[in-house]
């Protein structure tokens, strides 16, 4: 009776030592029962959880009140005999280990001064839950006599074992709970700040249609009220044939299951505004992968739809401009290109002829000096439009610039054709033209060239053509001349000056002049375009209109470029070494030299060898070299510009740009055609062309420069339309480096008495 009662006492003193305790704190009191003993050094309760073994608590006899709750996991506490701990949970057998005799374990598995240990496991249903590790500086016999008369902790402790595992399970539990509840808090959070102050359409539909969450967005639709979009469906909301299309739309994300659609649709504003949205439909699908719903989003793209057809008006006006004459209408040399090489396909499909014709005014000059040029483009239209009687459909006319025109002629057959057609052209032009009050007669000289017996490709039948019509100049005028072989006697002269050339590169024959570029609006200097100049020995200063073309048909180009590509470099060097800041010198690429093998390496070789940094080098291309291998060209401009050279686009609007590419090329500048620019005050067609240019550059962030401006009238027209700088004539002609430099006085760049003054590189 008397056992019963201490059993009794004990249980609830046990009670009263554990209740309303958490894992840890129940884990502390567990130890601090132990470690009462004086036999104990160091007590360390470890418990298994879910096939981990974690250090609950550790307390020291020395200071048995400051029992340390670590609940950390076993490898991370040091001087333990984990091995050890990890086979006594296996086996289930307490073990005493006496540290004064041999032993495996090592010197950091225990506490220094420890002469034994005790491993006493507790097991519940046959299995270990926890295992007390207890250290004795007093020896093995002291320590397991202590262990013995802990018998009744030892038999609470498998129930406190179990309720500290429970325990840490609910809290952990407890806290997964907090953090989803956490996590849901913020995830409804963030999706009523994106569903309240998005732009954007964004709803979510279920299986039937009807809208189940909405954003803000759509209040600003017609028939949406302040109610919002929430509880309706497309019909209660679009109009019947947009209603209609976006079920459709719906029911086909839900049938399919795909991953998504997108499309364009049209919807009224309360303000009576018409916004194109895209829209983008996906199937929702919960955790079984079953489609529960349709989420729509909807963003506004009216700018950019605006944008893209402002662009695509202005390039198809672009684009019919690049390929017409401004005055006549007729097709220009572009166009013609294209014509004829048509043409030319066709006649070698067919075994057929083709005819050139290449004609030019008479005495053209003197009407434009007597009359003006107004008389003289009034008889250029009068002239185109009597060519365009005098073919038949089949055939191309086209104004290849001034008084100079073209017909090509298909499908004919023999040579009395060509003559029938040839008189019939000279006796409608020489039909007098009533211009201003005047009655003026005017003649032509037609030189004609024959595919195949006079060349199989465009350049050389107009190259002969263009021969035979100087012999029709030669002959009296008012006449046609056939190209026959004699009349080659110049290209003699041709493969003499292609020698002449070739030396001259060897020879240092060339040399650089520079004109500069000034801004528009400040009239300062912005940089300098490097031309090159021939000093031939015999013939004097030759321009490059009379030797560029021979060294691209010969290839000399390559070596030409590289040429002036050097000694534009080591020029702006001597200029930056000397404080002359003349901004940057823009050089000139041919076709030619820009699609050799390794360019962009032959560029970094020049800088490298000049030591110019490339920030001072500007190089330019022109639009249709740039647009031969659009591909290619945005590569090699890419390599270009990450080397931190700046590019243009030269003689631009004389070719066909496509923006899709021309958006891609990484460039800075594109320069107008001086074509465009002499009559730009007067000629309504080309100051369209000019305005043009000069909106789309800007648009698409890139500075303009106009050549051969020649007047203050160009200028200050170009200047009224925001074009950012000009060079030309009205500022200065090419001029050697050693003029250029007379100019600087005082780190102040003057010319033609408008001084500006130069902002030094840092």
């Amino acid at each position: 009776m008397q056992n019963k009662n201490g059993a009794v006492e004990l249980i609830r003193k046990y009670q009263r030592l554990f209740t309303d305790l958490n894992h840890r704190q129940i884990a502390e009191r567990l130890v601090r029962l132990v470690v009462t003993k004086p036999s104990f050094s160091r007590v360390v309760l470890v418990i298994e959880r879910d096939r981990q073994l974690y250090v609950e608590a550790v307390g020291s006899y020395r200071n048995p009140q400051n029992i340390v709750a670590l609940d950390t996991e076993i490898e991370k506490v040091s001087r333990l005999p984990v091995d050890l701990i990890r086979h006594c949970f296996a086996t289930a057998a307490p073990q005493c280990l006496d540290l004064s005799s041999p032993h495996p374990l090592k010197h950091h598995e225990y506490q220094l001064g420890t002469k034994a240990l005790y491993l006493h496991p507790i097991v519940e249903n046959g299995r270990v839950v926890a295992v007390f590790h207890m250290e004795s500086e007093t020896g093995p016999v002291s320590l397991s006599q202590a262990v013995q008369e802990l018998e009744s902790v030892w038999v609470f402790s498998a129930l406190l074992v179990r309720q500290i595992i429970e325990l840490w399970r609910n809290e952990e539990q407890g806290e997964k709970f907090r953090l989803a509840e956490q996590a849901l808090w913020a995830s409804e959070t963030y999706l009523n700040a994106i569903l309240f102050h998005s732009p954007a359409l964004i709803s979510v539909k279920d299986l039937d249609g009807n809208v189940v969450l909405a954003s803000e967005h759509y209040k600003q639709l017609l028939n949406v009220g302040e109610e919002g979009y929430v509880g309706k469906t497309v019909h209660d909301v679009y109009p019947p044939e947009v209603a209609e299309i976006l079920w459709e739309n719906d029911s086909a994300v839900l049938e399919e299951a795909s991953q998504g659609t997108e499309s364009e649709f049209t919807v009224q504003h309360k303000d009576g505004t018409y916004h194109t949205y895209l829209m983008l439909k996906f199937p929702l699908r919960d955790r079984q992968d079953k489609v529960f719903g349709v989420c729509t989003i909807c963003t506004d793209i009216t700018e950019r739809k605006a944008a893209e057809d402002a662009l695509r008006e202005q390039q198809s006006r672009l684009n019919y401009l690049a390929f017409h004459d401004a005055l006549t209408g007729l097709p220009n040399r572009t166009l013609f290109y294209d014509r004829i090489s048509q043409g030319l396909a066709r006649a070698q499909r067919n075994d057929s002829k083709l005819v050139l014709m290449l004609l030019d005014l008479d005495r053209f000059k003197n009407i434009n000096d007597s009359l003006g040029h107004d008389a003289g483009d009034l008889l250029l239209k009068a002239v185109s439009q009597r060519l365009h009687e005098g073919i038949r459909d089949m055939d191309t006319v086209a104004r290849l610039g001034g008084d100079e025109f073209v017909v090509v002629l298909e499908g004919i057959h023999d040579r009395d054709d060509v003559t029938f057609i040839a008189n019939k052209l000279l006796a409608t032009l020489a039909r007098p033209v009533s211009i201003h009050g005047h009655e003026i007669t005017t003649t032509v000289s037609i030189g004609i060239s024959v595919y195949p017996q006079d060349g199989d490709n465009t350049d050389e039948l107009l190259k002969h053509a263009d021969i035979a019509m100087y012999k029709a100049k030669e002959a009296g005028k008012n006449n046609y001349q056939f190209y026959t072989r004699g009349m080659n006697a110049t290209a003699v002269n041709y493969l003499l000056l292609e020698n002449d050339l070739r030396r001259a590169i060897e020879q240092d024959q060339l040399s650089m002049y520079y004109q500069p570029q000034i801004d528009l609006q400040t009239g300062s200097l912005m940089g300098v375009e490097a031309l090159v100049r021939w000093q031939h020995p015999e013939r004097g200063l030759i321009g490059p209109i009379n030797f560029i073309s021979l060294a691209e048909e010969t290839g000399l180009i390559v070596p030409l470029g590289e040429w002036v590509l050097r000694a534009a470099c080591q020029q702006q060097k001597t200029w930056l070494q000397a404080g002359k800041y003349v901004g940057k010198v823009a050089v000139n690429l041919s076709a030619r030299q820009f699609r050799q093998q390794r360019f962009a390496e032959r560029i970094a070789d020049i800088l490298t060898e000049t030591e110019l940094p490339a920030k001072y080098l500007e190089l330019e291309i022109t639009e249709s070299s740039a647009m031969e291998h659009a591909g290619e060209t945005i590569n090699m401009l890419n390599l270009l510009n990450q080397m931190g050279l700046s590019l243009a686009i030269d003689d631009f609007g004389t070719g066909y740009s496509s923006l899709a590419y021309l958006k891609r090329f990484p460039i800075q500048k594109l320069k107008i055609d001086r074509s465009f620019i002499s009559d730009i005050y007067t000629d309504q067609n080309d100051a369209s062309i000019a305005r043009s240019i000069i909106g789309l550059a800007h648009n698409m962030m890139l500075n303009v420069v106009a050549e051969g401006v020649e007047d203050t009238n160009q200028a200050e027209w170009l200047r009224r339309q925001g074009c950012d700088q000009a060079q030309g004539f009205l500022y200065a002609q090419p001029m050697p480096a050693g003029r250029l430099e007379s100019f600087f006085k005082g780190g102040t760049f003057s010319i033609n008495n408008n001084v500006v003054k130069l902002e030094l590189p840092a």
